[in-house]
């Protein structure tokens, strides 16, 4: 088909007709100047809210710092007030201009929030007096101190603590700002782990750890010491590394002792006074009584025996204003947890017991023993003279 026929057919399309090209032309000039017209309208906008929006930030920033600088902080509310109302003063007179376009508004919204993290974690400190009503107002643990307060022990090393056989020791371990640390008890001669917080680890049940909520005490008890308790302790706090002190356990022997000689030597009707009172004890004894051999005489007034004890049981006194004979044996005063005391005691007719006692009974014994070597010796001089004479009659 002939080209200048103007329905030259191609791939795509058709060769346009004179009219067509005409109208298809005019169209093309009109629209490449309404584009320019739209892109100079938009540019002069853009300028004019990039302009506005750098105003408002700097103005913004201003405002800000001005308000921090020359606020006077007496209080941790005032500061408090200060630093909202330089942050939400600028923001209100934000909010009253928008009418403008939301690209504007994004953008100063984000400019806020880079000042506002600026000027908030910035190079200002934190005023004393805000910094003493954080730590007032928080727990001493930890895991409440936003300081971070290092961990410390309140028992001074190397203390040492002292109990009564029998009785139960408990070993003392203060520790402050633990957090979230851990106290253990080991006992030192073996290396044996005894409890971690407040369970038991070992099969002794005697050992076990008293925490009340909310203290800063762990202490060690121990029921029923034993001689073999005593001993070096370690407290120790699990932090990198583990911090420890070590406790020193001393177990003595708690006794009674009866003022006085063992022995006692009295005529009848005499008068008997006995003195006991409880030494070496780490606790107040619960009770002391008195035996008469085996029968407990506390209250055998009937029978002439009179015993006064201390409310606090740290001494008693026996007294039997006249003795008979029957009152003869075995006293013995006996403290709660400790080992007892006793006096013999002799009651018998003679002229000076006491005195037989003390001189007389030794001097006795020693004139016995010189009859008796004299006597020794008079019978080998016999049979000396008896064998040299028989050796003579029958030479």
């Amino acid at each position: 088909m002939p080209a200048s026929s103007g329905l030259y057919r191609i791939k795509h399309g058709r060769v346009l007709g004179t009219v067509q090209k005409t109208t298809a032309f005019i169209f093309i000039i009109a629209y490449i100047a309404a584009c320019s017209t739209c892109e100079h309208s938009a540019a002069s906008s853009g300028s004019q809210s990039r302009s506005q929006s750098g105003s408002q930030s700097e103005a913004l920033q201003r405002h800000i710092n001005q308000n921090l600088i020359m606020s006077q902080p007496l209080d941790g509310s005032s500061f408090a007030a200060a630093s909202a109302a330089a942050l939400t003063a600028p923001e209100q007179r934000a909010t009253s201009s928008s009418s403008s376009s939301s690209s504007s508004t994004e953008q100063q919204q984000q400019q806020h929030s880079r000042i506002q993290a600026k000027d908030t974690a910035g190079p200002y400190p934190i005023p004393v007096h805000i910094e003493n009503h954080l730590e007032a107002t928080h727990g001493i643990d930890g895991a409440d101190n936003v300081y971070g307060t290092p961990m410390y022990f309140g028992t001074e090393n190397s203390t040492v603590v002292t109990t009564q056989i029998g009785a139960t020791a408990h070993v003392p371990c203060t520790v402050h700002h633990i957090g979230e640390g851990v106290v253990s008890w080991i006992r030192k001669k073996d290396y044996h782990l005894l409890t971690v917080g407040l369970t038991t680890y070992s099969s002794d049940e005697r050992f076990s750890a008293t925490h009340l909520k909310h203290s800063e005490d762990w202490t060690l008890q121990i029921k029923f010491v034993q001689l073999r308790d005593a001993g070096v302790y370690e407290c120790q706090v699990s932090t990198h590394p583990p911090t420890s002190i070590f406790l020193h356990l001393s177990v003595v022997e708690a006794r009674a002792e009866i003022s006085g000689p063992p022995i006692r030597y009295l005529t009848p009707g005499s008068a008997l006074r006995l003195q006991c009172r409880v030494v070496q004890n780490t606790e107040a004894s619960e009770y002391i009584f008195w035996y008469h051999d085996n029968r407990m005489i506390n209250y055998d007034i009937d029978r002439g025996i009179n015993v006064s004890t201390e409310p606090d049981f740290q001494s008693s006194e026996l007294t039997i204003q006249r003795t008979r004979r029957e009152h003869s044996g075995n006293f013995t005063c006996v403290a709660s947890n400790t080992q007892p005391a006793s006096v013999l005691v002799h009651i018998f007719k003679g002229d000076n017991p006491a005195a037989m006692y003390h001189g007389d009974v030794g001097g006795s014994t020693k004139t016995t023993q010189r009859q008796l070597h004299n006597l020794m010796v008079v019978i080998a001089i016999g049979y000396r003279i008896f064998h040299t004479s028989v050796y003579i009659k029958i030479v």
